[in-house]
């Protein structure tokens, strides 16, 4: 079990110059995951939303399949899990469930209600921006 940390930690902080940045970048995170899990016994299970569905990723396996798929796919990974026959398959997700437009307009948030929780949201980041810079200015008055 040390070997195997050990290894893990060498490829966490791995630091070759002959490859891109971000795929050096990748590594380290993946296998600073790798080493976590490894160490403390546990994963940490992730919950992705898509439609009115829900996919929960409890194990390496899965989180690795959904990675690769995500990379190939793009940013159309949440209609390929709604729609596509074979990546339901793989993450044995079933038949595509069809839901009619008024089940989704009434899952919709309305403009209005979408403008009020942005403007609550850009007024507490505001307040908070505002806080850390005033103890900044505390801290340099000594």
């Amino acid at each position: 079990m040390d070997e195997l940390c050990d290894k893990l930690n060498a490829l966490a902080t791995d630091c070759n110059k002959h490859r891109a940045k971000t795929d050096k970048k990748k590594q380290r995170s993946v296998f600073r995951d790798v080493l976590k899990a490894v160490e403390e016994g546990d994963f940490q299970s992730e919950t992705i939303r898509f439609g009115t569905e829900r996919m929960t990723i409890d194990s390496w396996v899965r989180k690795r399949m959904y990675d690769a798929f995500r990379e190939f796919v793009g940013s159309g990974m949440n209609y390929h899990l709604q729609a596509n026959e074979f990546i339901r398959d793989v993450f044995e997700l079933g038949p595509p469930v069809l839901v009619d437009s008024a089940t989704m307009k009434a899952m919709k948030i309305s403009r209005f209600e979408r403008h009020l929780h942005n403007s609550a949201a850009f007024k507490a980041r505001t307040k908070a921006r505002n806080r850390f810079r005033d103890k900044r200015v505390d801290v340099g008055e000594f």
